[in-house]
């Protein structure tokens, strides 16, 4: 009891109901240690700070059971679990800062009454909002309350009447339905392109620019969420095959979708492109400049080598003895390389005209939308994004019929004003003194009959890429001021339209045409 306010009414009833005391520390269901510590439990998750302080629900009553509940929970659920209850209940319940008025409640019939009308409030309030779903957990913290504990105030009735609402449940896959421009998946052109390019030409060497860098690129990949990434270590990727000639990259991706268990419990196999191996395998080399110990009673103890690692080692993790896990990153961490990149690489979207939003959600839409449109089955795409059922990858197919990305001269002459994937020199008026070997034509298919010159190289070397194609994306190109161009642009766009999943061209086709419309624009503004 020394955990809460003194109460000698709830001392009363734990001492004639023969009910446990709180413990200092107990064991989750994960197997790890929860303690108290400085007044506040700390509960071991592996995504986020487990700290969470129960003294806040003001009355002492009403912190025994908060503390009991939470308990319950990471014992039979998980810590995760456990956190996001409580810290729920708290935010919608402390309506009119119900629980510091409560401070002082020490007698349970009077702490009744008025937990039913802020829970009336609560209800009313949320449906006004239209989130309903949200009263889920304080809901359910209630009626547990009501079946264990209805000496200290939890009315069996009342939790009888909450038991009889019918709560929905969270609007996941909305941003997607709704192609939500900010919260939904990611153009898989006009902004997917723009992350490429970026990702291609980033050079930062700080440590966090790795980190950046591999994180975009294993979002962008795999779709995963941030607590599959974190949980990576760099043991994950290897090559299945043994060969230093042909090697061939695998990465263990750890499951989340188990039942809260661990997430180093379980792996999926990936195969990796060149470009995620890229990026991953210059973070490994980035990480085996730091060393992975812990300093224990003077003793140094080994720790795991996660993928994405803290520069120093987490102190509450090492105050519960989970050492393994010493310098693995929580999601918010994540989620801010993502965020970081974006901004640090000038991100800007041609959609919205604002600045770029990136997260490991967005990706993970705009993986799932991109595999459904593919005519991958559910089956397979359920697997691929670690989902535990068949019913959460529906919406991916339900939006396919809405699902166009067509394109046109207009929109991506002003799209070109924000993507910037032409890297060559300005538009030159006379190719006259320009050598003939260097002079790049084309037919432009578009405009039969005419062999005309686009502009010239600057290779001293024969191009082995796919001009005319390829040199719009190249920085050593300098186009003529001509409207062969717009013939190109108008061509490149009707054969996207017509058959938008061919990429025959050799580069990819809308990183041309976004380009070629930065050149087209180019040549007009400097007519």
């Amino acid at each position: 009891m020394s955990l809460f306010s003194a109460c000698l009414q709830l001392e009363q009833l734990v001492s004639d109901n023969d009910w446990a005391d709180i413990p200092e520390q107990f064991v989750t269901r994960e197997g790890r240690l929860a303690i108290i510590n400085e007044g506040a439990w700390y509960l071991p998750c592996e995504t986020q700070s487990g700290r969470i302080n129960t003294i806040r629900f003001g009355s002492p009553i009403l912190q025994w059971v908060a503390t009991k509940y939470m308990i319950h929970l990471a014992q039979t659920t998980s810590s995760i679990h456990a956190l996001n209850s409580i810290n729920q209940t708290f935010a919608l319940l402390n309506h009119r800062n119900f629980f510091m008025r409560s401070t002082y409640c020490f007698d349970p019939d009077l702490l009744k009454l008025a937990l039913i009308e802020q829970m009336r409030i609560m209800i009313a309030q949320v449906k006004k909002d239209r989130n309903l779903w949200t009263a889920y957990r304080p809901v359910r913290w209630y009626i547990w309350g009501a079946e264990t504990y209805p000496e200290l105030g939890f009315c069996e009735e009342y939790a009888s009447e909450l038991d009889a609402i019918k709560i929905p449940g969270g609007p996941k896959g909305e941003a997607v339905r709704s192609q939500d421009p900010e919260q939904g998946p990611l153009h898989p052109h006009l902004e997917m392109s723009l992350i490429t390019n970026a990702l291609r030409t980033d050079k930062g060497t700080e440590f966090e620019h790795y980190q950046q860098r591999a994180a975009i690129a294993l979002c962008k990949s795999y779709g995963r969420n941030c607590a599959n990434f974190i949980a990576l270590r760099e043991e994950d990727m290897f090559d299945a095959v043994e060969d230093p000639e042909e090697p061939e990259w695998m990465l263990k991706i750890p499951r989340i979708k188990k039942g809260f268990r661990s997430a180093r419990s379980d792996f999926l196999l990936e195969p990796m492109d060149d470009d995620v191996r890229t990026h991953v395998q210059a973070l490994i080399t980035r990480n085996q400049t730091f060393e992975s110990l812990v300093e224990v009673n003077d003793k140094l103890i080994p720790c795991a080598r996660p993928l994405f690692r803290r520069l120093d080692a987490n102190h509450e993790r090492l105050q519960v003895g989970d050492y393994e896990s010493a310098y693995h990153i929580y999601t918010t961490h994540f989620g801010k390389l993502l965020r970081d990149f974006a901004t640090r690489m000038g991100l800007f979207s041609p959609i919205t005209q604002q600045p770029m939003l990136l997260s490991a959600r967005r990706f993970r839409y705009t993986v799932g939308t991109t595999y459904a449109a593919m005519g991958v089955s559910r089956k397979e795409l359920a697997r691929r994004l670690d989902h535990s059922d068949l019913q959460h990858v529906q919406v991916y197919y339900d939006i396919l019929d809405v699902l166009t990305y067509a394109l046109d001269k207009a929109a991506v002459l002003e799209y070109s004003r924000f993507v910037r994937l032409f890297l060559g020199g300005s538009a030159v008026h006379d190719l006259s003194d320009i050598e003939p070997q260097r002079l790049i034509i084309t037919d432009a298919h578009s405009h039969p009959g005419d062999v005309a010159s686009v502009g010239a190289c600057g290779l001293d070397a024969l191009c082995h890429k796919y001009p005319p194609w390829s040199c719009y994306l190249c920085p050593k190109f300098h186009p003529y001021k001509s409207p062969i161009h717009e013939y190109i642009l108008e061509f490149l766009v009707r054969a996207h339209n017509e058959r938008p999943e061919s990429q025959t061209i050799g580069v990819h086709r809308v990183d041309v045409i976004l380009a070629v419309g930065q050149v087209v624009r180019m040549c007009e503004e400097s007519a």
